[in-house]
């Protein structure tokens, strides 16, 4: 019996605003993939699947396109077919874009609403419709700043990329104060750089080291698709389009599901700084302690 109660309680929730270090966070995030791994992948299954579907899609014409005018090069110079495969390029790589931010939006929206479930005391699992609400409304100001954000690194690049390094990584937390905090787009500027400003390199450090985590584990699911263009580079021949087909899609389920630890990860980077900053569960511990002795001197006078 007791063994069953302990199968049944449901896994106590972790409490994110707390100051950490390097190490606990990479801990912290593991073990919050280990927590949700069920509603995360469920959740992530059904508002990110269709477009990793979609990304096929464009990827694999794209790729067979590519295939055949590598053997055929004449024919797509007589038919004029090289600038339809250039468009189809910048349109895949614009779409490769947008998927990177609903991965980066849906992360962000996932740990809005476990931070909100944890606040209120709420045990039940998250459901798909809360999180999918939560992107939803927050889904024009996310991509406006998105888009502001990009093209201010993306001039910055063009300075030696130096400044578009440093931009990027002091804009790191914009996103997250808009989901987390709904902070307006006025604010998550200066806030952002004003929890970077002092931890630049910690930031950098923290989100080189959670890239580098989730490459080598991206670089196993994409060992079948670089093993067929190693074979078509060898044997000259075009690959069979269902091999192309499931080969991409391994690759990008891997690399996109594990792009949404990375989210996770500067999330709970997020949240220590805010905690290193604000300090909201200590004074709220504190605040406890004080209401505690007053508790007990209105019962002992009762």
């Amino acid at each position: 019996c007791s063994s069953d109660l302990i199968k049944q309680r449901p896994m106590e929730k972790i409490n994110l605003s707390v100051q950490r270090s390097f190490s606990d966070l990479i801990t912290v995030t593991i073990n919050f993939m280990k927590q949700e791994f069920v509603p995360f992948i469920r959740a992530f299954a059904v508002i990110g699947f269709p477009l990793i579907l979609l990304m096929l899609f464009f990827m694999k014409d794209l790729l067979m396109g590519a295939f055949d005018m590598s053997l055929h090069p004449e024919a797509y110079y007589e038919v004029n077919n090289f600038g339809d495969t250039m468009l189809r390029t910048l349109f895949t790589s614009l779409f490769g874009m947008l998927l990177m931010m609903w991965v980066q939006l849906f992360a962000i929206s996932y740990l809005r609403v476990y931070w909100d479930h944890y606040q209120a005391g709420i045990e039940e699992r998250i459901t798909i419709g809360e999180v999918l609400g939560v992107m939803l409304k927050k889904l024009g100001v996310y991509l406006m700043w998105s888009v502001f954000c990009g093209l201010v690194v993306f001039i910055g690049f063009l300075f030696l990329f130096v400044p578009g390094i440093y931009i990027g990584i002091s804009f790191t937390f914009g996103s997250y104060l808009l989901i987390l905090r709904d902070n307006g787009l006025g604010k998550i500027i200066t806030e952002s750089m004003a929890m970077v400003k002092g931890n630049w390199w910690k930031t950098f450090g923290f989100i080189v080291v959670m890239y580098l985590l989730v490459g080598v584990l991206a670089y196993l699911f994409g060992i079948p698709y670089m093993f067929l263009m190693m074979s078509s580079a060898f044997t000259g021949e075009i690959p069979n389009i269902y091999e192309i087909t499931f080969s991409l899609l391994l690759s990008y389920l891997g690399q996109y599901t594990l792009y949404t630890v990375l989210f996770v990860g500067v999330g709970m980077l997020f949240f220590s700084r805010s905690e290193e900053m604000e300090h909201t569960t200590l004074l709220s511990q504190i605040d406890q302690l004080g209401a505690q002795p007053e508790k007990k001197a209105d019962e002992e006078a009762s």
